[in-house]
């Protein structure tokens, strides 16, 4: 069991209009299992200015050739 903690100062997480300040976000087993508001943890600590949700390459040319 692999815990991984980061702290958002700035949280864009997809759902709410607004983004949330000053988030712990907790993942173990490569899963989030926790968003809280930010406290000390005995763990290390990751700070990101600001966390969003994955992007991905949405400016692909699937019609030209590769190589």
């Amino acid at each position: 069991m692999t815990k991984l903690y980061i702290h958002a100062q700035t949280l864009i997480d997809g759902i709410s209009d607004v983004p949330k300040q000053d988030q712990l976000i907790t993942i173990e087993d490569d899963k989030i299992i926790q968003i809280e508001e930010y406290h000390e943890v005995n763990e290390d600590v990751i700070h990101e200015k600001v966390v969003t949700p994955g992007f991905f390459n949405c400016h692909v040319h699937i019609m030209y050739p590769v190589g």
